[in-house]
């Protein structure tokens, strides 16, 4: 093994295994430069050596029921979501594919795509838009029901184009594959999000399978459109489900750069497919990309498979395809600094559960394209981010999309247990006058940091012992050293912070 598939590998081994022994990571050959952005310990980026602590994922919180997809247009294959909150209207707005399944037992039906609306993003209405029409009725949520000369739409995943260049008519952009005699990319305009109109006459681009979500989004610090899409690792639909990406200037002429890399053992494989991808740059902290794939796994008929909820159901799914019996699903955590390269948390993020049903089926828990902020429903909290998951998939005649909840920046945190630990970032620099942490305690927990220079040597005024304790839960604490939360004197000189705790978890810190 060469040294750097060694170093590669001991990162591995230690970043999301939950080690609590000494983990030493590179360092870089230079600072890394926060200026006053918000980095979250999604990974060992930051990372220098870890001493009895551990980077932890943190799975979310189930809530209620969002929406029950029971019309006579929707039925038992509603997925697909997108939820997008526009702040500038005070709407949430949900966005998905309707559609009936065939499974053996119920007919099949067509497949439309659409929508919800929100003011909090916990209560949802299902408006009568009059757009499409439906059994001689247009009396329906449907915004769009086939695309250019009457193909198949497959999926839609609307965004707020954050583009400086964008024009009003086109404040909304959505991709969505077509089927039949329309395969491939299509590309959407809206300037309300409910109102669309195609930007070509026909595909903007064909070279993958896109027989899942393909969802893309303005990258503002790529400064480009990226779209990331489903292809198969022995072409067309054979092999592996993978990840690819494209990136454009003008949304319309795309360049393929082809399939997202992982490290070894990490990412799609045989028995754990990627299915939807839901790749999107976190908007507290925009450099890192977020995406949650739902992982696709189909043990055959094994001894457990007639354990699971709702055998009957299953067997009758079987007679239309054996998979659809067999199959099940799951969500993970993945994450990127330049949304080629991804890293593979080494834990579920979402799983079935313990429940007799709605979570065990084929195209369960795919979470919704993406996370968005929302109010809390609990006491006096503060804002938390929400999560939406399919339940209920493949059932009978209708299925569901449930709510999560998970802290501001809460998807993993360098986790301290009872016994003290301890680590130390690489060399920084930074421009902001006061260090913030995202920080969580228990009642005999503590946070304290040093700031040291690079070569190990404790600052004058920033040492440990200056460090006022730091305990109790808050997503933004100002870290002080005898009462002092200045750091000004040190913006732009590279240091190194030593985080001692002790039942604790750090998810983000910040240079305010």
């Amino acid at each position: 093994m060469t040294k750097n598939k060694l170093a590669h590998f001991l990162a591995m081994l230690f970043l999301f295994c939950g080690c609590e022994c000494r983990t030493a990571f590179a360092q870089p050959n230079r600072a890394i430069d926060l200026g006053n952005r918000r980095e979250l310990f999604i990974d060992d980026h930051l990372v220098g050596e870890m001493t009895n602590v551990q980077l932890l994922v943190h799975p979310p919180t189930r809530e209620e029921i969002a929406v029950n997809c029971d019309k006579p247009w929707e039925g038992n294959g509603c997925g697909y979501f997108t939820v997008l909150h526009d702040r500038q209207e005070a709407v949430y707005r949900m966005y998905y594919h309707a559609w009936q399944i065939p499974t053996g037992i119920e007919p099949g039906g067509p497949l439309t795509i659409a929508y919800f609306e929100s003011k909090d993003g916990i209560t949802w209405d299902r408006p009568s838009l009059g757009l499409c029409e439906f059994n001689g009725s247009k009396d329906n949520n449907i915004i769009l029901d086939k695309l250019g000369d009457g193909g198949r739409c497959h999926d839609f995943s609307p965004f707020i184009d954050a583009n400086p260049a964008a024009k009003p008519e086109g404040r909304y952009k959505a991709t969505g594959a077509g089927f039949d005699n329309q395969k491939g990319i299509w590309v959407y305009q809206s300037p309300d999000g409910v109102h669309w109109t195609p930007v070509a006459p026909g595909p903007v681009f064909d070279k993958g399978a896109f027989d899942t979500q393909n969802i893309s989004f303005w990258s503002p610090t790529e400064h480009k459109y990226v779209l990331y899409y489903r292809v198969f690792s022995g072409g067309g639909t054979t092999g592996t489900r993978l990840i690819n990406r494209a990136v454009s200037d003008d949304f319309l002429h795309w360049a393929d750069e082809g399939t997202i890399a992982f490290p070894e053992g990490e990412g799609p494989r045989p028995l754990a497919q990627f299915y939807v991808n839901q790749i999107k740059p976190y908007e507290r902290a925009p450099h890192l990309y977020i995406g949650f794939p739902a992982r696709y796994v189909d043990h055959g008929r094994t001894a457990s498979t007639p354990l699971l909820p709702e055998w009957t159901l299953r067997e009758k799914r079987m007679t239309v395809a054996p998979r659809y019996g067999t199959a099940v699903t799951d969500s993970i955590f993945i994450t990127s600094r330049d949304g080629r390269n991804f890293r593979q948390s080494n834990d579920v993020f979402l799983r079935p559960g313990l429940r007799t049903k709605h979570n065990w089926s084929y195209g369960d828990n795919y979470i919704a394209w993406h996370v968005v902020e929302t109010e809390p429903t609990k006491d006096d909290a503060p804002r938390e981010l929400s999560l939406y998951a399919t339940e209920s998939y493949f059932t009978g005649r209708q299925s569901r999309l449930r709510r999560y909840s998970l802290r501001m920046d809460g998807f993993a945190s360098i986790h301290a247990k009872l016994r003290p630990g301890e680590f130390t970032t690489k060399p920084i620099t930074f421009s902001g006058r006061a260090l913030s942490l995202n920080v969580a305690t228990s009642a005999a927990g503590f946070v304290q940091v040093e700031i040291r220079s690079p070569d190990g040597t404790p600052l004058s005024g920033f040492t440990l012992a200056d460090c006022d304790i730091i305990y109790g839960d808050s997503l933004d604490r100002r870290v002080s050293w005898k009462g002092n939360t200045s750091v000004e004197s040190l913006i732009g000189r590279p240091v190194v912070l030593r985080v001692v705790m002790r039942e604790a978890d750090v998810y983000s810190l910040m240079f305010e």
